[in-house]
């Protein structure tokens, strides 16, 4: 199989400085076949010439209002359709991944196919918990967890295989799949956008799959001030 070539797509809104901590951690990276596109969520803060004052290998999509994360989103797939990468990861910009993390991605590819949409673990930055271990969707209730949230990290382990829903925090989805999928369905603008696309996928006869041999590092909902929040 060839080298996969990844588009890191990261939105971003008015968070310049966690967006460099994120870029940073990914410049890190072991596996090279790669670009990093922002998405400018329509920022007031500068964060686009913010981050060209360190980086100018990167590709900036600038929309000039804040459309949410669903049509965030979706006007950047629609502008880089022609893009002639083979994967994209879909990355919060209050993330910084592992420097194996994105050939852990490649190798899980390579292992188990490329008709999955895949995560991996995610760490709460704040109290180094589980966030995100694979996730579980009740039918019943039309509820959705997180496997593993709060868990102590050292002394829980989650094994790789499928799960419901891949967190849209950190997704690696085949770019075929995602047009196939007309990109996220923007009924749902912050939150379910993610299981819905899963969901949709599965449509498709794609699944979802967790590896735990790589994790992230997340600001969880640092854009809404924190968890626990009036706007969350």
């Amino acid at each position: 199989m060839k080298n996969l070539k990844i588009n890191i797509l990261i939105l971003n809104w008015n968070n310049k400085k966690i967006l460099l901590e994120c870029i940073n951690s990914i410049k890190k990276s072991c596996y090279s076949n790669y670009k990093i596109t922002v998405i400018d969520n329509g920022s007031s803060d500068g964060s686009v010439s913010f981050i060209k004052k360190y980086y100018d290998d990167l590709d900036f999509i600038e929309i000039k209002n804040n459309l949410g994360y669903s049509r965030g989103y979706n006007y950047a797939f629609e502008k880089i359709k022609s893009d002639n990468s083979d994967w994209f990861l879909l990355l919060n910009n209050d993330t910084q991944i592992m420097g194996d993390t994105l050939s852990k991605f490649t190798d899980a590819v390579k292992s188990y196919g490329d008709n999955f949409i895949y995560g991996c673990k995610i760490i709460n930055i704040n109290n180094k918990k589980i966030w995100y271990a694979g996730g579980k969707f009740n039918s019943l209730t039309g509820g959705c967890s997180h496997r593993g949230l709060n868990s102590s990290d050292e002394i829980t382990y989650y094994k790789d295989g499928l799960t419901d829903f891949v967190s849209g925090c950190c997704m690696f989805i085949k770019k075929d799949l995602l047009y196939t999928l007309n990109g996220f369905n923007e009924k749902y603008n912050f939150y379910y956008e993610d299981v819905d696309l899963c969901f949709r996928a599965r449509m498709k006869s794609a699944r979802c799959y967790y590896l735990s041999n790589t994790y992230i590092l997340h600001h969880v909902s640092y854009s809404l001030g924190g968890r626990i929040s009036v706007k969350k």
